[in-house]
Parts: C-alpha cells; structure tokens; sequence
C-alpha cells in the first residue's frame, strides 16, 4: 500500500513538473499592434531570443523552448524607433511586465509575480539614496578640520551609514543562493566600488586588496548575461599592464576564474576572450599559461578559431621541437633560426623589419637564420616590401592567417617572433626583437 501511494504521488509531481510551461507576459496597452523584441546579454554580444506583433488588447506572450532555455539574466524589451527597457528575466517566475505609458521606463513600469525585479527595484534605490549621502557627507568633511564639531558630526553619520550598508551587503549575500538580482547587484558594487578605482590609484597594496577580492567574488556566470561583461573585464586590465606588479599573472588569473565557471557557455566566452586580449597585447607569458590550462581543462571539445591556436600554442612552448616549415627549412647548424611572421602595413611589423634588416648583420654573425614568413595577400604588395630584405628565405602563400605556417605556430597576431635552437626546439616567443635575449 505504501509502495502505492508513493509510485502516486511520484507520478502527480512528474506530471505538474511536465505541465509547467514558463511564460513572460508583456502587457502593453499603449504598444498594440507594434513588433517587441527581447534581447538576451551574453558576454560581449546581446542576442535577440524572441520577437512578436502585441496584439490588439496589448498583450505579448514569450515562452521560452526547451532546446533553447533562457537562462537567467539581464534583458532588453525594445520596440523601435526608441523604447528600450532592461529588467531582470529569471528562469524561475511567471511574471508579468505591464506598462501604461507610450514611453516605456522604471517610473511607469510594474511588474506582477517577480520578487527579482521588486527586489532590484527597492534595493537599489535603497543603496543609492544611502551611497549619496556617503559621498555628500565625504564631501562636507572636506570643508572642515577634523578638530570642528561638523566634521565629527559628519564623520559619525558616515559611519552609520557604512555600517548600514556593511549588514545590506550581508543582505544581498544571503539572497544571493536564489536571486540574480541580489548577485547582480552584488557585481555591480565590485565593479563600481573596487575595480573601478584601478584607473585612479598606482599603490601596489591596493591592487592587491582589489585584485584578491575580485578573485574571490567575481561571479563569471552572472557577469555573462548583466550586460556589463566588457566593462568588468576591461576595468580588471589594469591589474596586468606592462606598469603593474601583477604584470604577467593574467593567464594564471584567467585561469582561476575558469575553474570555478560551471557553465560551459560562459568558459568558452571567458577563454575566448582572453585568448584574444593576450593577443591584442602581446602577453605571451600569459598565452602560454592559459594555452596550458585549456589543454589540461579538457573542456575545449571542439576547439574553432583562437581556441583551436591556443591548443595549438600549448604544443609550442619552450623546450618543445618546432613544427617543420613550409616552403624552408629550419637552421639545424649554428645558432639555429629566427622566424618572423609579419604584415605589410602593420605599424608594428614595419618597425620589427626595420629593427631586423639593421640588426641582419648581426644575427648573420652569430650564426642564426633568418627567415620571414608574410601574411599578406595581395602579391605585389608583398614582393614590394620582401626585395628589400637582405635574408635569402622569405615565405608568403597569399592565404594571410589561414596559411598553414601561421596555422602551425599558432600566429594570432602580428609582428610574432620564434628563437628555434639548432636541434630544432623552441626557445623562445616574442613580440619584439628587443625581448630576444641574445648570448
């Protein structure tokens, strides 16, 4: 009998859980007969996951489908030429967004059935009147010397208020477990109160207090769908630039953050995202740290494009042989080679050829090749600039970054220079001659 009813009560959830079917409903008086678009962030992009005619009652029904889930996140309802409105869409209500207004904003905007935007609504008003009148207060000291009675009134204020919002950030943790909206505004406050500030200070023990907190904190899947991805990212940079004490630890950093990113989406976002700023900025210290660690990950199945150069670029570290040339081959007496991947009427590459013809008789003396390798397309160009250069081996098949030289040492960029050894093993990737550390 009791076998019975659980098999019973079993069977009444799986048919409720299969019943369910999440809906958003747009209910929009004043937008009857207009096409709404819904407009997902993800990453760098913003994807356009539904579009619909409302009706003549002004009502606009989305269901997400099954293959294709909407996860949760920050999205945008436009309907052209000029209303856009962001709200927080959770894979967990039903709700609905109703608008009386021929302009749709937060002042004449309700939403039924969602405690995600009821709480970013009244949370972030809160923290905003609070933070106001921490800076107004901040700026009242200002005025005064700490002796005066106004500055201590101040200062005593200022500090309630801190600690107001010390217990509301404690708040915002504890319904982060089951709020996008508390995690949203959780980032939001990292961004704007930490890695915001990099641009304004040099001190070294506030990099560190701000790049440990935002190891720790950084959330990547919500970063994912917020919309402020670019930003975040962009903002941390200046943990890693030439100037900086961690300058070199940003493949190691990266690293860190995709270990503890679940979703497979948003690790194949972040890896691509950093392979592509090590390129832009020629880290290779980093390329190689984060080329390793998406080789040992085992979760790039599929590798495309940089992904696919960066697996590539694990099998040429340092100490490993070379891959073979084609159309010339590696110096296998002397010093061994130096190959320079390049491109006509890059700024960069002009200047590392210049740097390269005037330093030939050099490399000639010491017993290192010396072999070009150009990604351009255009044939004339090309035999225009190679004449010029006094080494016999200059390689160009006209196939630019699909040539299959630039595909076997991994080249994402240009001017990329390789120190090959006279047994053929790799000593070396560069950006510029001047990092080549020649005996």
């Amino acid at each position: 009998m009791k076998t019975y009813i659980l098999s019973a009560i079993l069977l009444i959830s799986l048919s409720l859980e299969n019943s369910f079917s999440q809906t958003l409903t747009f209910d929009l008086p004043a937008q009857k007969g207009k096409t709404l678009y819904l407009i997902a962030c993800k990453g760098v992009n913003r994807d356009t996951i539904f579009f619909g005619q409302i009706n003549e009652k002004g009502i606009l029904t989305f269901t997400p489908s099954k293959d294709k889930p909407l996860f949760s996140g920050v999205v945008s309802l436009f309907i052209k030429p000029d209303i856009n409105f962001d709200f927080i869409y959770s894979a967990k209500e039903n709700p609905t967004l109703h608008s009386e207004g021929e302009y749709i904003h937060v002042q004449n905007t309700h939403f039924h059935n969602s405690r995600e935007n009821d709480f970013m609504a009244s949370k972030f008003s809160e923290q905003m009147e609070r933070t106001n009148k921490i800076m107004f207060l901040n700026q009242g000291m200002q005025l005064y010397n700490s002796e005066e009675k106004l500055y201590s009134l101040f200062q005593e204020e200022r500090g309630k208020l801190e600690q107001q919002q010390a217990a509301f950030e404690t708040v915002l943790q504890q319904e982060s477990k089951n709020l996008y909206s508390a995690r949203l505004m959780m980032l939001q406050n990292l961004m704007n109160n930490h890695v915001s500030r990099l641009q304004a200070t040099s001190d070294t023990v506030e990099y560190a207090r701000i790049r440990e907190r935002a190891m720790q904190e950084l959330d990547t899947e919500t970063l994912y769908h917020s919309g402020m991805w670019f930003h975040f990212i962009n903002g941390l940079l200046e943990l890693y630039y030439k100037e900086s004490p961690y300058y070199g630890q940003f493949g190691k950093d990266i690293a860190t953050l995709l270990q503890k990113t679940q979703s497979q989406e948003v690790f194949l976002a972040l890896a691509n995202d950093a392979a592509t700023i090590c390129n832009q900025y020629s880290w290779n210290i980093d390329e190689a740290a984060l080329s390793k660690y998406l080789h040992q990950s085992g979760r790039v199945t599929n590798p495309r494009g940089k992904l696919l150069q960066m697996l590539i670029l694990y099998k040429l570290q340092p100490g490993m042989l070379a891959p073979a040339l084609a159309g010339a081959s590696l110096n296998k007496k002397s010093n061994g080679t130096l190959l320079m991947f390049y491109e006509t009427g890059c700024n960069n590459c002009d200047n590392e050829i210049n740097q390269l013809i005037g330093n030939y008789p050099v490399f000639k003396e010491k017993g290192i090749k010396v072999i070009s390798i150009a990604a351009d397309n255009d044939k004339s160009i090309y035999e225009n600039t190679a004449r010029n250069f006094p080494w016999k081996d200059k390689l160009c098949d006209f196939k630019a970054f699909q040539g299959e030289n630039f595909k076997n040492y991994g080249v994402m960029g240009t001017p990329t220079i390789y120190l090959i050894d006279k047994k053929g093993v790799i000593q070396g990737k560069y950006a510029s001659l001047s990092e080549i550390p020649l005996k």
